[in-house]
């Protein structure tokens, strides 16, 4: 997911050196940049605001049948893996945005 060597460059300093990967964001104008991280930084509040619901909910699931859901726990592991994509992407990370520009974590067939 991280591309090791590019995390010790700024960002400046990465877009001249074009990532091999295309979905990167990699040299293009920092306001791009700004305007992805603004999007997926909404989705991200949505997102943990679901997973604090999703506590909430599990939590009373437990509470009446005496043991977790287990498709709660997977959808919650799921949001939990996006929320690091987003933040790893808002605090420069990782260049590749994430959903909904790249699969959706958990996605077998498109994970990343």
């Amino acid at each position: 997911m991280l591309n090791r060597g590019l995390l010790k460059m700024s960002y400046v300093e990465r877009a001249a050196y074009p990532d091999a990967n295309e979905d990167s964001l990699v040299g293009k104008p920092l306001r791009v940049r700004l305007l992805y991280a603004l999007g997926v930084g909404v989705l991200g509040y949505f997102t943990f605001n679901a997973l604090v619901l999703l506590a909430i909910v599990q939590f009373i699931y437990i509470a009446v049948n005496k043991s977790k859901n287990d498709e709660i726990a997977h959808f919650c592991k799921n949001l939990l893996s996006y929320l690091g994509e987003v933040l790893a992407f808002m605090l420069f990370l990782d260049d590749t945005p994430p959903f909904p520009f790249a699969p959706f974590p958990g996605n077998e067939t498109g994970s990343r």
